[in-house]
């Protein structure tokens, strides 16, 4: 049984195009933009019955001549956080390919974010989206349900896909050994339909803390580059047009 990332890449007519495994530190969009076809968005990210693996169902255009879209054709790539040290000479790096999802949920024209903890290299006291890894076999709408519920003690309500993102580094886990890590992200628009008292549960893990962060105040908050890029804009607009 497959464990990995499944790429199934669809035209707005719904006829299947491509599909392929996501090799290890491959952007999706930039091999799909060697197959001929632009990536315009995510909209399916689901676990097959009998299956440990995850199949996200992209949406593609025909690129013209040169390379070119219609549309403008889509990236996933964001930036790792700076400053990632380096593996000294003859030390053993591990390669992971980690799929995780993360809510995006305001509520009150606030956000709902979690403080990371010092097992994060130079992560620690920096805010980010509530979410995290999704096990093997398990949907990713349910793994999500269970991260947030472990790092912020809510419960989440409605789920809306609305992006996907990776990032690829070399550098040293929590854990303390070294690694050639890909994060490919899954992003939730998410209501919270009633607000319970915020409580990591997930003790000694990533999460130091949990909050409601007024949208006003992003701006002097200490940000992970999950949330410190233009993508973020973006899924903010869209999780207040949902609540």
């Amino acid at each position: 049984m497959s464990r990995g990332i499944r790429i199934e890449a669809r035209t707005l007519l719904g006829d299947v195009v491509a599909d392929f495994v996501l090799g290890h530190g491959r952007d999706p969009a930039e091999d799909l933009a060697a197959l001929g076809f632009g990536y315009t968005g995510v909209t399916q990210a689901y676990a097959p019955p009998g299956q440990l693996g995850v199949t996200l169902r992209v949406t593609v255009v025909p690129l013209g001549p040169g390379g070119h879209a219609p549309t403008r054709p889509g990236t996933t790539r964001l930036s790792a956080a700076p400053g990632q040290e380096v593996p000294p000479p003859g030390a053993e790096v591990h390669t992971h390919q980690r799929l995780s999802a993360y809510a995006v949920a305001v509520r009150e024209s606030a956000v709902l974010l979690t403080e990371l903890s010092g097992t994060v290299f130079r992560g620690g006291g920096t805010w980010t989206l509530p979410g995290g890894g999704i096990e093997a076999g398990e949907d990713p709408s349910t793994g999500l349900r269970r991260e947030v519920w472990e790092e912020t003690g809510q419960h989440l309500g409605t789920l809306d896909l609305i992006d996907l993102v990776m990032t690829h580094w070399v550098g040293r886990a929590p854990s303390g050994r070294w690694e050639d890590y890909q994060v490919v992200r899954l992003i939730y628009r998410a209501t919270v339909p009633q607000s319970a008292s915020l409580i990591v549960h997930d003790l000694g893990g990533t999460t130091a803390a949990a909050d409601w962060v007024p949208i006003a105040d992003l701006t002097a908050l200490p940000r992970a580059p999950l949330i410190d890029n233009h993508r973020f804009d973006v899924w903010l607009r869209a999780a207040t047009h949902l609540g």
